[in-house]
């Protein structure tokens, strides 16, 4: 990406979403004034607490396998902005991204829009002048005020509710729910994963009946787990939640065999799930920021040691107490993003030390993961391979892709 389009966008990222901004008022009138290009293509909207893009991942790959053309739009990105607008599995062209800001510029108000509105613009934009037949969306915060929201789509999904963003979405689970239940439309399948708690079930169950929108379980998707190309402890639960949604758009006329669903998983990537460093075998990095996603991590094998990295929002006490058992013995290193949001590495170090478990401090992260690697090595005297975790963050998993290498290219 050149340095101007950078420089851009990072102007924009000084106009992320708070709290009093929330809302689609502002999203509708910029896609207003670009001619709504949200309605000129189908699309599946997709919401969760963890899951929602993995499940995005294999829709959109098996909606290939058969012969769509495809839009998919996600957040956040790893490395580079054009990874959450693709066009049948390539990103964004950095030239009509440059065009289409000057466009946006130069709207009545567009100096009022936040960064999230102006990105799922683009994405919108993008696609209808790409000529996508359907587009997958990933809800990028709750879903009733989340940008995303302007879609009707042919099919809804929820994949899994946790806790998490609770000074916007609301501190129990029910409250949570009940935005990304925002998302239903009156008469759109919903599907819904089958990890998603009795209390939430009950809320969206609510919402769903108010709307008329046909209720759809999520089907039992662990015998399919080695079929799928993402990897994590969720992906048969993931597998599910794809399975009903492409089932669903049957009914809209989009049909995807047995056989072309069963390819696209296994093309399906989603980096930054818990996957090896393709030039560091030794360091697995796993983007899970809350407590489900650390929850997930069970069977993800042996550590000799863990690099943790949190934002500012998390719950560092609560998120270290459910990692420690599931990586013990692991030695701890605590790190930091160099993301504005990042949470101090001496905070982390506090809250471990509040449980028992001592943290070295490394507040520059490609020196904390070269010195642990290295560590771990001089410890494992048995000629074996002691692995290194890297998590608590995408924004971390991001900087240690660009710095190891293995981050998402042009194509997905």
């Amino acid at each position: 990406m050149t340095i101007r389009l950078q420089r851009r966008l990072e102007a924009l990222y000084g106009l992320e979403r708070r709290k009093d901004k929330l809302g689609l008022d502002g999203t509708r009138a910029l896609l207003g004034a670009l001619g709504n290009p949200h309605t000129r293509f189908r699309s599946v909207h997709v919401a969760g607490t963890n899951g929602k893009g993995s499940v995005c991942a294999l829709v959109e790959r098996a909606l290939r396998e058969a012969g769509v053309r495809t839009g998919l739009y996600t957040s956040p990105h790893l490395v580079d902005f054009r990874e959450r607008i693709r066009v049948v599995g390539q990103w964004a062209d950095e030239d009509w991204l440059e065009e289409a800001l000057d466009r946006i510029e130069a709207l009545p108000g567009a100096r009022d829009r936040t960064f999230f509105e102006v990105a799922t613009a683009l994405g919108f934009l993008y696609f209808a002048e790409r000529q996508v037949d359907t587009a997958v969306v990933e809800v990028g915060l709750g879903g009733r005020l989340d940008c995303t929201n302007v879609l009707t789509p042919l099919v809804s999904a929820i994949t899994s509710i946790g806790l998490d963003h609770t000074e916007i979405l609301g501190d129990t689970i029910e409250k949570i729910a009940a935005e990304k239940a925002g998302i239903i439309k009156p008469g759109v399948p919903l599907v819904v994963g089958r990890t998603v708690e009795p209390q939430a079930r009950v809320v969206i169950a609510a919402v769903a009946a108010e709307c008329r929108a046909p209720w759809i379980d999520a089907i039992d998707g662990s015998s399919a787990e080695g079929a799928v190309g993402i990897g994590g402890a969720m992906a048969g639960a993931n597998a599910g939640v794809a399975t009903g949604v492409l089932d669903a758009l049957a009914g809209a006329g989009i049909v995807v065999t047995a056989e072309q669903r069963r390819a696209g998983f296994r093309a399906a990537r989603w980096p930054g799930r818990l996957e090896p460093c393709p030039h560091e075998p030794r360091l697995w990095w796993d983007g899970a920021h809350n407590a489900q996603g650390i929850d997930a991590l069970r069977g993800a094998g042996s550590f000799g040691a863990v690099v943790l990295a949190l934002s500012r929002d998390k719950d560092a006490h609560d998120i270290l107490a459910r990692l420690r058992p599931i990586v013990a013995p692991a030695a701890l290193v605590a790190s930091r993003s160099q993301n504005g949001r990042a949470m101090d590495p001496e905070t982390i170090a506090a809250a471990a030390r509040a449980i028992g478990w001592p943290a070295r401090i490394q507040p520059d992260l490609g020196t904390a993961l070269r010195e642990t690697l290295a560590t771990t090595r001089e410890r494992d005297r048995s000629g074996g391979a002691e692995r290194v975790l890297l998590t608590g963050s995408l924004f971390a998993v991001g900087e240690a892709m660009e710095i190891f290498g293995g981050a998402p290219g042009e194509w997905l």
